[in-house]
């Protein structure tokens, strides 16, 4: 059962809510559809093309001296250090591909002389070993021969050149320039070689450089709307069925605006009306009131209660003066 507040309200303004309601359920519907034709989205930035080149350096020497260690004709492949009885170092650079052929690569070997004093180099000497120009190959490699003696005997002359002016290293230099898959790089590497008494030893050396290209493509973020599409069209469906109801109810079983007047007035100002039966006034002065509401204000100023006789629908306020009265049977024939 309604309140009798919101009974009135409807039975005056059924229409106007009704519409309100309708409009409403409009907006909630044309949400929905925004909501479901527009979805959140967000860019996100893919890899493609993605390429891989590494370039690498290994280390093989064959002991061809009789030694302690190893007989003759024992080969080493990149061991900790190696003996003097294998004088000859063959370094091999690789620079290869993990995704597909290089379409070109160029291999430069050098042997470094450098000559330094704290953090500045002061002198450098290149010696050419070796070079390789290679068109769509999968590995590229390029081995080269180092006399190792002969090494050590320059570094010893151009250490005593130098004497105490600073400190002179060598190094095994390579670089790679290449091109793959429509991109074109260099990779190098440097490893130094060092000498003792009986052993010598050059560092394995590596570099690798990835190439991507950034692809942004825009994705629908699930769960991104605020309040879902269904949510949506629910709120729109309950709106509309409650202004159709609003509208039935208006048409076909709406009461009498002032009996309904009558029963909000009754709730509000109960306290002011008592119940009792109201006799038929001879010469009194009769004066009626148009709404419940007045007669009760009528009734609080004379300080009198106002007494509904409910056989005969009437509310009166008994006065020495007059009889004010409000005749509710009146007001539902006129209606």
């Amino acid at each position: 059962m309604l309140p009798p507040r919101l009974r009135y309200v409807l039975a005056k303004r059924g229409p106007a809510v009704a519409l309100a309601f309708a409009l409403l359920a409009l907006a909630a519907f044309g949400a929905a559809a925004w909501t479901i034709t527009h979805p959140p989205t967000t860019t996100v930035t893919d890899r493609s093309n993605v390429q891989h080149v590494t370039l690498d350096t290994s280390g093989r020497a064959t002991v061809t001296d009789d030694g302690a260690l190893h007989d003759p004709g024992t080969v080493l492949d990149d061991p900790v250090i190696y003996p003097r009885a294998a004088p000859e170092l063959v370094m091999t650079a690789r620079t290869g591909s993990t995704n597909t052929s290089l379409a070109r690569v160029t291999q430069n070997v050098t042997l470094v002389y450098t000559a330094t004093r704290g953090d500045e180099t002061f002198w450098t000497r290149v010696v050419p070993l070796g070079s390789n120009t290679t068109t769509d190959a999968a590995t590229v490699s390029t081995p080269v021969r180092i006399d190792t003696e002969r090494v050590r005997d320059r570094l010893a002359d151009y250490r005593a050149s130098a004497g105490d002016a600073g400190s002179v290293d060598v190094a095994v230099h390579t670089t790679a320039t290449y091109r793959v898959a429509g991109y074109t790089g260099t990779l190098s590497t440097s490893a130094p070689l060092s000498f003792g008494d009986a052993w010598y030893d050059v560092e394995p050396t590596d570099d690798t450089r990835r190439h991507d290209r950034e692809v942004a493509r825009t994705v629908v973020v699930p769960g991104g709307s605020p309040v879902p599409p269904w949510a949506l069209a629910g709120v729109g469906g309950l709106l509309a069925l409650i202004a159709l109801l609003v509208a039935a109810w208006h048409r076909a079983w709406r009461p009498a605006a002032p009996r309904l007047a009558e029963t909000v007035h009754r709730h509000r100002h109960d306290e002011w009306i008592s119940t009792g039966r109201v006799p038929q006034s001879g010469e009194t002065l009769v004066v009626e009131t148009a709404t419940l509401e007045d007669l009760v204000d009528v009734g609080i100023d004379a300080g009198s209660r106002v007494i509904h006789d409910p056989e005969h629908g009437q509310y009166v306020v008994v006065t020495p003066a007059a009889h004010y009265r409000y005749d509710a049977h009146a007001d539902s024939e006129a209606t």
